[in-house]
Protein backbone atom coordinates (compact mmCIF):
# COMPACT_ATOMS: atom_id res chain seq x y z
CA UNK A 1 0.00 0.00 0.00
CA UNK A 2 2.82 2.36 0.81
CA UNK A 3 4.58 1.65 -2.50
CA UNK A 4 1.38 2.40 -4.47
CA UNK A 5 1.11 5.90 -2.87
CA UNK A 6 4.72 6.72 -3.77
CA UNK A 7 4.26 5.63 -7.37
CA UNK A 8 1.16 7.86 -7.76
CA UNK A 9 3.03 11.12 -6.79
CA UNK A 10 3.66 13.28 -9.89
CA UNK A 11 7.13 14.90 -10.05
CA UNK A 12 7.27 16.60 -13.51
CA UNK A 13 10.34 18.76 -12.72
CA UNK A 14 12.44 16.25 -10.86
CA UNK A 15 14.92 15.89 -13.74
CA UNK A 16 14.66 19.50 -15.04
CA UNK A 17 18.19 20.45 -13.99
CA UNK A 18 19.69 17.55 -15.94
CA UNK A 19 17.62 18.37 -19.04
CA UNK A 20 18.71 22.01 -19.01
CA UNK A 21 22.36 21.03 -18.84
CA UNK A 22 22.01 18.60 -21.75
CA UNK A 23 19.92 20.90 -24.00
CA UNK A 24 21.62 23.41 -26.32
CA UNK A 25 19.30 26.15 -27.67
CA UNK A 26 19.91 27.15 -31.27
CA UNK A 27 20.13 30.92 -32.10
CA UNK A 28 17.12 32.62 -33.67
CA UNK A 29 17.06 32.81 -37.48
CA UNK A 30 19.15 35.71 -38.82
CA UNK A 31 21.13 36.08 -35.60
CA UNK A 32 24.38 34.50 -34.58
CA UNK A 33 24.97 33.10 -31.19
CA UNK A 34 26.88 35.45 -28.93
CA UNK A 35 30.25 34.19 -27.73
CA UNK A 36 29.26 34.66 -24.07
CA UNK A 37 25.76 33.21 -24.37
CA UNK A 38 26.68 29.98 -22.65
CA UNK A 39 28.01 31.69 -19.56
CA UNK A 40 25.91 32.45 -16.53
CA UNK A 41 25.54 36.02 -15.24
CA UNK A 42 27.91 35.29 -12.36
CA UNK A 43 30.66 34.26 -14.81
CA UNK A 44 30.49 37.46 -16.95
CA UNK A 45 32.72 40.45 -16.32
CA UNK A 46 31.40 44.01 -16.09
CA UNK A 47 32.71 44.79 -19.57
CA UNK A 48 31.03 41.72 -21.02
CA UNK A 49 27.73 42.54 -19.28
CA UNK A 50 27.88 46.10 -20.61
CA UNK A 51 28.58 44.85 -24.13
CA UNK A 52 25.68 42.40 -23.98
CA UNK A 53 23.35 45.10 -22.68
CA UNK A 54 24.31 47.52 -25.45
CA UNK A 55 23.82 44.83 -28.08
CA UNK A 56 20.41 43.97 -26.69
CA UNK A 57 19.38 47.65 -26.63
CA UNK A 58 20.79 48.50 -30.07
CA UNK A 59 17.42 48.62 -31.86
CA UNK A 60 15.48 50.22 -28.97
CA UNK A 61 14.23 53.83 -29.32
CA UNK A 62 15.02 55.72 -26.08
CA UNK A 63 12.09 57.51 -24.41
CA UNK A 64 14.11 60.63 -23.61
CA UNK A 65 14.37 64.13 -25.03
CA UNK A 66 17.66 65.97 -25.51
CA UNK A 67 18.18 69.25 -23.69
CA UNK A 68 21.66 70.47 -24.55
CA UNK A 69 24.26 67.92 -23.48
CA UNK A 70 21.90 66.56 -20.94
CA UNK A 71 19.12 64.04 -21.41
CA UNK A 72 16.06 64.03 -19.21
CA UNK A 73 12.95 61.91 -19.09
CA UNK A 74 9.88 63.60 -20.58
CA UNK A 75 7.42 65.03 -18.09
CA UNK A 76 4.42 62.81 -17.42
CA UNK A 77 1.16 63.96 -18.92
CA UNK A 78 -0.93 66.04 -16.54
CA UNK A 79 -3.99 64.29 -15.21
CA UNK A 80 -7.20 66.09 -16.19
CA UNK A 81 -10.15 65.14 -14.09
CA UNK A 82 -13.72 65.55 -15.18
CA UNK A 83 -14.45 68.61 -13.06
CA UNK A 84 -11.47 70.48 -14.51
CA UNK A 85 -12.59 69.71 -18.06
CA UNK A 86 -16.09 70.93 -17.26
CA UNK A 87 -14.70 74.25 -15.98
CA UNK A 88 -12.35 74.75 -18.94
CA UNK A 89 -14.14 77.95 -20.03
CA UNK A 90 -13.84 79.40 -16.53
CA UNK A 91 -10.15 78.54 -16.29
CA UNK A 92 -9.45 80.04 -19.72
CA UNK A 93 -11.31 83.21 -18.80
CA UNK A 94 -9.33 83.52 -15.55
CA UNK A 95 -6.06 82.96 -17.44
CA UNK A 96 -6.89 85.70 -19.96
CA UNK A 97 -7.92 88.04 -17.14
CA UNK A 98 -4.73 87.58 -15.10
CA UNK A 99 -2.27 87.50 -18.02
CA UNK A 100 -3.83 89.84 -20.57
CA UNK A 101 -6.50 91.77 -18.66
CA UNK A 102 -9.21 90.51 -21.01
CA UNK A 103 -12.69 90.29 -19.53
CA UNK A 104 -11.98 92.78 -16.71
CA UNK A 105 -15.23 94.64 -15.96
CA UNK A 106 -14.70 97.85 -13.97
CA UNK A 107 -18.35 98.15 -12.95
CA UNK A 108 -18.15 94.79 -11.14
CA UNK A 109 -15.29 95.85 -8.84
CA UNK A 110 -15.63 97.34 -5.32
CA UNK A 111 -13.78 100.50 -6.47
CA UNK A 112 -16.42 101.39 -9.06
CA UNK A 113 -18.60 104.41 -8.28
CA UNK A 114 -21.52 106.08 -10.00
CA UNK A 115 -24.17 108.67 -9.28
CA UNK A 116 -27.02 110.34 -11.14
CA UNK A 117 -29.12 113.36 -10.33
CA UNK A 118 -32.91 112.84 -10.16
CA UNK A 119 -34.32 112.43 -13.63
CA UNK A 120 -31.35 110.53 -15.05
CA UNK A 121 -32.13 106.82 -15.24
CA UNK A 122 -29.98 103.71 -15.32
CA UNK A 123 -29.75 103.92 -19.09
CA UNK A 124 -27.81 107.21 -18.84
CA UNK A 125 -25.34 105.63 -16.41
CA UNK A 126 -24.94 102.57 -18.63
CA UNK A 127 -24.30 104.67 -21.73
CA UNK A 128 -21.91 107.01 -19.91
CA UNK A 129 -19.78 104.18 -18.53
CA UNK A 130 -20.03 102.31 -21.83
CA UNK A 131 -18.31 105.11 -23.74
CA UNK A 132 -21.34 106.28 -25.75
CA UNK A 133 -20.48 109.92 -24.98
CA UNK A 134 -17.34 111.32 -26.59
CA UNK A 135 -14.93 112.75 -24.02
CA UNK A 136 -14.31 116.38 -24.98
CA UNK A 137 -11.81 117.43 -22.31
CA UNK A 138 -10.05 116.17 -19.20
CA UNK A 139 -8.28 117.42 -16.08
CA UNK A 140 -5.53 115.62 -14.16
CA UNK A 141 -5.56 116.13 -10.39
CA UNK A 142 -2.66 113.76 -9.69
CA UNK A 143 -0.22 115.02 -7.09
CA UNK A 144 -2.59 117.66 -5.72
CA UNK A 145 -3.92 117.79 -2.20
CA UNK A 146 -7.65 118.09 -1.59
CA UNK A 147 -7.30 121.83 -0.89
CA UNK A 148 -5.40 122.33 -4.13
CA UNK A 149 -7.66 120.11 -6.24
CA UNK A 150 -10.98 121.77 -5.30
CA UNK A 151 -10.43 125.11 -7.12
CA UNK A 152 -8.80 123.33 -10.09
CA UNK A 153 -11.86 121.11 -10.52
CA UNK A 154 -14.27 124.07 -10.22
CA UNK A 155 -12.39 126.06 -12.86
CA UNK A 156 -12.31 123.03 -15.16
CA UNK A 157 -16.07 122.41 -14.87
CA UNK A 158 -16.87 126.11 -15.37
CA UNK A 159 -14.63 126.29 -18.45
CA UNK A 160 -16.14 123.08 -19.87
CA UNK A 161 -19.69 124.47 -19.47
CA UNK A 162 -18.71 127.78 -21.09
CA UNK A 163 -17.30 125.88 -24.07
CA UNK A 164 -20.45 123.79 -24.38
CA UNK A 165 -18.84 120.45 -23.46
CA UNK A 166 -21.14 117.64 -22.34
CA UNK A 167 -18.82 114.75 -21.38
CA UNK A 168 -15.50 115.29 -19.60
CA UNK A 169 -12.98 113.16 -17.73
CA UNK A 170 -11.58 113.87 -14.25
CA UNK A 171 -8.40 111.93 -13.43
CA UNK A 172 -7.84 111.61 -9.68
CA UNK A 173 -6.05 108.27 -9.17
CA UNK A 174 -7.10 105.24 -7.20
CA UNK A 175 -5.56 106.39 -3.93
CA UNK A 176 -3.45 103.25 -3.50
CA UNK A 177 -0.83 105.19 -1.51
CA UNK A 178 -3.41 106.59 0.92
CA UNK A 179 -3.22 105.06 4.42
CA UNK A 180 -6.98 104.47 4.45
CA UNK A 181 -9.57 105.07 1.79
CA UNK A 182 -8.58 107.09 -1.32
CA UNK A 183 -8.93 110.71 -0.20
CA UNK A 184 -8.91 112.62 -3.48
CA UNK A 185 -11.16 110.14 -5.25
CA UNK A 186 -13.85 110.42 -2.58
CA UNK A 187 -13.46 114.22 -2.45
CA UNK A 188 -14.10 114.48 -6.20
CA UNK A 189 -17.19 112.31 -5.82
CA UNK A 190 -18.43 114.51 -2.96
CA UNK A 191 -17.81 117.78 -4.82
CA UNK A 192 -19.69 116.56 -7.90
CA UNK A 193 -22.67 115.09 -6.02
CA UNK A 194 -23.04 117.21 -2.87
CA UNK A 195 -21.33 120.54 -3.51
CA UNK A 196 -22.27 123.49 -5.72
CA UNK A 197 -21.15 121.57 -8.81
CA UNK A 198 -24.01 119.07 -8.47
CA UNK A 199 -26.38 121.50 -10.24
CA UNK A 200 -24.31 121.13 -13.40
CA UNK A 201 -23.86 117.35 -13.26
CA UNK A 202 -26.32 114.95 -14.87
CA UNK A 203 -24.43 111.76 -13.98
CA UNK A 204 -20.99 110.40 -13.26
CA UNK A 205 -19.41 106.94 -13.38
CA UNK A 206 -15.96 105.44 -13.02
CA UNK A 207 -14.13 105.36 -16.34
CA UNK A 208 -13.43 102.31 -18.48
CA UNK A 209 -10.01 100.63 -18.30
CA UNK A 210 -8.83 102.43 -21.45
CA UNK A 211 -9.45 105.82 -19.79
CA UNK A 212 -8.02 105.07 -16.35
CA UNK A 213 -10.54 102.70 -14.82
CA UNK A 214 -11.49 103.49 -11.24
CA UNK A 215 -8.70 106.07 -11.11
CA UNK A 216 -10.77 108.42 -13.30
CA UNK A 217 -14.39 109.56 -13.53
CA UNK A 218 -16.66 110.34 -16.48
CA UNK A 219 -18.83 113.41 -15.86
CA UNK A 220 -21.89 114.26 -17.95
CA UNK A 221 -22.62 118.01 -17.70
CA UNK A 222 -25.76 120.10 -18.14
CA UNK A 223 -26.05 123.13 -20.37
CA UNK A 224 -28.13 124.85 -17.69
CA UNK A 225 -28.03 124.32 -13.92
CA UNK A 226 -30.76 122.21 -12.35
CA UNK A 227 -33.11 124.51 -10.41
CA UNK A 228 -34.52 123.74 -6.99
CA UNK A 229 -38.03 123.20 -8.35
CA UNK A 230 -36.69 120.85 -11.01
CA UNK A 231 -34.82 118.87 -8.37
CA UNK A 232 -37.98 118.57 -6.24
CA UNK A 233 -40.04 117.52 -9.25
CA UNK A 234 -37.48 114.94 -10.31
CA UNK A 235 -37.17 113.64 -6.73
CA UNK A 236 -40.94 113.20 -6.40
CA UNK A 237 -41.08 111.43 -9.75
CA UNK A 238 -38.29 109.13 -8.58
CA UNK A 239 -40.26 108.28 -5.42
CA UNK A 240 -43.33 107.45 -7.49
CA UNK A 241 -41.29 105.21 -9.79
CA UNK A 242 -39.86 103.35 -6.79
CA UNK A 243 -43.32 102.91 -5.29
CA UNK A 244 -44.64 101.49 -8.56
CA UNK A 245 -41.74 99.03 -8.74
CA UNK A 246 -42.48 97.85 -5.18
CA UNK A 247 -46.13 97.05 -5.97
Amino acid sequence: MKDDRVRQINRPFSNLAALLKQRHLAPAPGKQARPNQGKSSSQLSVREETKLFLEAMADVTPLVTARGDRKVLPRPLAHHNTSFDEDRDTVDALHNLVRYGKGFIVSQTPEYMESANPGAGREVLRRLHGGHYAIQDHVDLHGLSAAQAAPVLKRFVRRSIERGFRAVLVVHGRGLTSPGQPVLKHKVFHWLTRGLLRKWVIALTSARSCDGGTGATYVLLRRRPLTKSQRKKAASKLKVDKAIKNL
